[in-house]
């Protein structure tokens, strides 16, 4: 029976799965594929054995839903909630905690968690929540408010990140009070909460900030703790693992520790039991994340075999490690680390007593697990991030040894030596020394990642397709694993992974199917058009915010900006690396302001703008910055005499005549997608409907996307009932301050019989065709919300 458990543990996975996404047809095949493949072994008690845990673990799995629920409603405005400050994320003047209700004015009986978000006042309130102790006890007022749904597809939806946490309330807190408590007992006093937090504190107080935070990462998994344009670089070149603590950590620390134990002189039978409560004291010092949890107990597990001499294998103690996990918390299967973590860790397992235990030199080997480690993570990192970095293969290489061999010790060194030598010159040498080191190890990161095509974007590609890669892989890994008989099916293993793989990556980018997306990035206009088989990337407008000043205390080092948190996503969801041409109808910021990020990521080849749209200074500054990076810029006006067009699709119908970037120099832009003619009319007002009227008098659209964001100062009678569309598009913020769409507006528009959509209430708008002659389309317009 030795290795067949893992049958068992991926059966129990995938029954995990079925459960938790109600029977998804995926799920149920490959449990009855998975369940022939065990009849097949004749082994008839790993089969009951299977079926048993299965059992348990579907019945476990469904007492986590069943327990998932709410017992709070709207109404309550009050809570006495218990803090564990180590969730707390103070950024500027805002504070973000978990925390747990234990009591309501209306109910006293409540232990449900809740996220909390809170605005500071002032600087001095600010000093005092960093302050806290571990564990606070406070009595809040606020509102709750319901997650949001992502309002783009494939966003990120913090919804189901809650409801994966069994949070289902925002609390907006308007007031926070600490309540007085009894002095804590001892226990509670040198509980692990505390301990941790003292620690964390400890390493803040006795190191630099930046070794600081590279020791409270590799060390206690504080992935807080850096700087997170350090962390995407890290990410950009495929070595982000090395900041996760692994097996590869926890193997280091066994072998360190053990070896100390025997040279002071303690024996075998008692090092073992040390190593039995060390390392859980350990880990629970970390926060038993994904990746300490697993690397611990395979430890722990693998300990134990080798003191009492059982015969088990290391496929069989992963095995048990992931029933384990999933009997304690089945959500975390749709986290990535768990995914990426488990996954790679198999695979190692799988291959090293076989195609990676075979005779070659140390170089080549490492080569192999690194290229294999980037292969099979692919499918994985193209669902969550729409990309993977394949210069990982290379870089890991350089990097592994370096924080295995020398910043992994340099950073446990480090941190017994700030008990000891802290006030003494010779201590802070070896700061001095690890800092030049850390820098040195971040220029080399940063170098490789400005490599050109360092990260392949993929897009969110296709179910099915994902699924060939991932069954072409595991026929490829098959062919690894077994002898050299093989070798004729590894050829035919590898051209399958190269043919799926070539089409994965290009499906996005080379789509047969045009699209017109109106973004939804809250109060501003974003609008994105693909042609179909990759022709053409066009982008309408790119959204903003506008950004208050504030004082130095209150700014946000990780202010999250509509580039960042909806555009570039988005973009990258559809494999778009470049925009051939970009389209800013006027220079207002809700229109223009996300154009300097967004061109920091992706590249712009045009910019296309009214004539005098530079007057606006901050777009003035942005003009040059992508002057400077080669992107050709194109001033345009509309002619009386002649058409002035964009691209095969589409022209300009105004202005006529420079203006100063304001709502009436808008550029309006008219043209044919499928078989619909489309109006975008920016933000161009009344007095500038007529006149472009004037010029257009037979002006018709079947598709208008509604100017001004549906103002009343836009969309007038006449020139509602001149276009005489058929769907009218509204762009606008969900309960804007605005007010907008008018109800006068809305009521001209249906007064013509067009349908309309909204991003405040509908998200996202997604019209989709496919060309199937010059007079035929396959055309549908769909809503991410309803």
């Amino acid at each position: 029976m030795k290795d067949y458990f893992l049958f068992a543990a991926i059966f129990c996975l995938l029954m995990t799965v079925t459960v938790l996404t109600q029977g998804h047809w995926l799920s149920l095949l490959l449990l009855v594929l998975l369940f022939f493949r065990i009849c097949a072994t004749h082994k008839r008690n790993l089969l009951l054995g299977t079926l048993l845990l299965a059992v348990f673990i579907a019945f476990v799995t469904n007492i986590h839903q069943w327990t998932n629920r709410t017992t709070l409603s709207s109404n309550e405005q009050s809570f006495f909630m218990k803090v564990d400050t180590a969730t707390l994320k103070i950024d500027g003047d805002r504070v973000q905690f978990y925390g747990t209700v234990q009591a309501t004015p209306t109910n006293q009986q409540v232990s449900e968690k809740l996220v909390v978000f809170y605005t500071l006042s002032t600087e001095t309130e600010k000093i005092q929540w960093q302050s806290l102790p571990a564990e606070v006890l406070l009595k809040i007022n606020g509102e709750l408010s319901v997650p949001e749904n992502n309002r783009n597809q494939y966003q990120f939806n913090y919804r189901s990140f809650l409801y994966r946490k069994k949070i289902h309330w925002i609390l907006n807190a308007e007031t926070i009070e600490a309540v007085p408590q009894s002095e804590p007992s001892i226990l509670e006093r040198v509980g692990f909460k505390q301990l941790r937090k003292a620690v964390l504190t400890h390493i803040d107080q006795r190191m630099t900030p930046k070794i600081a935070s590279y020791v409270k990462t590799l060390l206690f998994a504080d992935i807080g703790a850096l700087d997170q344009t350090i962390m995407q670089n890290f990410k950009n070149i495929g070595i982000v693992h090395l900041l996760s603590i692994s097996g590869l950590h926890i193997q280091f620390f066994l072998t360190g520790l053990v070896y100390c134990f025997w040279r002071i002189g303690v024996t075998k039978e008692t090092t073992f039991y040390w190593m039995l409560l060390l390392l859980p004291f350990y880990g629970s010092l970390a926060g038993w994340g994904t990746s300490v949890y697993r690397s611990l107990v395979m430890g722990l597990i693998l300990l134990a075999s080798s003191h009492f001499r059982w015969s088990i294998s290391s496929l069989d103690v992963w095995s048990w490690t992931l029933l384990s996990a999933l009997v304690l918390n089945p959500y975390q299967i749709y986290s990535v680390g768990f995914q990426l973590s488990y996954l790679l860790s198999l695979v190692l397992l799988l291959l090293s007593s076989s195609f990676l235990n075979r005779s070659r030199p140390a170089l080549i080997t490492s080569l192999m697990i690194s290229f294999l480690m980037v292969l099979v993570s692919i499918p994985i990192l193209s669902f969550h991030f729409f990309e993977f970095s394949w210069i990982g293969v290379l870089t890991n290489l350089i990097f592994v040894p370096v924080f295995t061999w020398v910043l992994l010790p340099l950073f446990i060194l480090l941190f017994f030596l700030s008990f000891i030598l802290f006030p003494f010159p010779f201590y802070q040498s070896i700061l001095h020394a690890v800092g030049l080191l850390i820098e040195a190890v971040e220029w080399l990161v940063q170098w490789f990642s400005k490599f050109p095509f360092a990260v392949i974007v993929t897009g969110r590609v296709p179910l099915t397709l994902t699924v060939l890669l991932t069954l072409s892989l595991i026929f490829f890994l098959i062919t690894l694993e077994a002898d050299q008989k093989v070798k004729k099916k590894r050829i035919y293993s590898i051209f399958l992974v190269a043919m799926t793989l070539f089409v994965f990556v290009s499906y996005q980018k080379y789509s047969p199917f045009g699209e017109v997306i109106i973004i939804d990035v809250g109060q501003g206009d974003a609008i994105l058009m693909k042609d179909p088989f990759g022709k053409g990337h066009y982008l309408m407008d790119t959204g903003g915010s506008l950004l208050f000043e504030k004082e130095k205390w209150q700014l946000r080092e990780r202010q999250t900006t509509v580039a960042s948190r909806v555009l570039i996503p988005v973009l990258k969801s559809h494999g778009i690396t470049s925009l051939d041409q970009v389209f800013i109808s006027h220079g207002d910021e809700d229109h223009a302001g996300a154009l300097r990020e967004l061109a920091q990521t992706i590249r712009v080849k045009e910019l296309f703008f009214p004539a005098g749209t530079t007057q606006k200074a901050a777009f003035r500054t942005t003009v040059l910055e992508l002057a400077e990076k080669g992107t050709l810029m194109q001033e345009v006006l509309a002619s009386k005499e002649s058409i002035t067009m964009l691209n095969q699709s589409l022209m300009v119908l105004w202005p006529f005549s420079s203006g100063a970037g304001e709502n009436n120099d808008s550029m309006v832009v008219y043209g044919k997608i499928g078989s619909f003619l489309w109006l975008f009319t920016g933000d161009l007002e009344e007095s500038g409907e007529k006149n472009l009227l004037k010029q257009y008098p037979y002006l018709r659209a079947d598709i208008l996307k509604v100017g001004h964001h549906g103002s009343q100062t836009s969309s007038s009678k006449l020139f509602i009932e001149t276009l005489d569309p058929k769907l009218a598009l509204i762009s606008c913020g969900l309960n804007n301050r605005f007010k907008h769409p008018n109800e006068e507006v809305l009521q001209r528009i249906e007064e013509v019989g067009a349908k309309v959509y909204r991003t405040d209430l509908n998200g996202a708008i997604h019209y989709r065709y496919l060309e199937l002659n010059q007079k035929m389309y396959l055309e549908t317009i769909q809503t991410i919300l309803k």
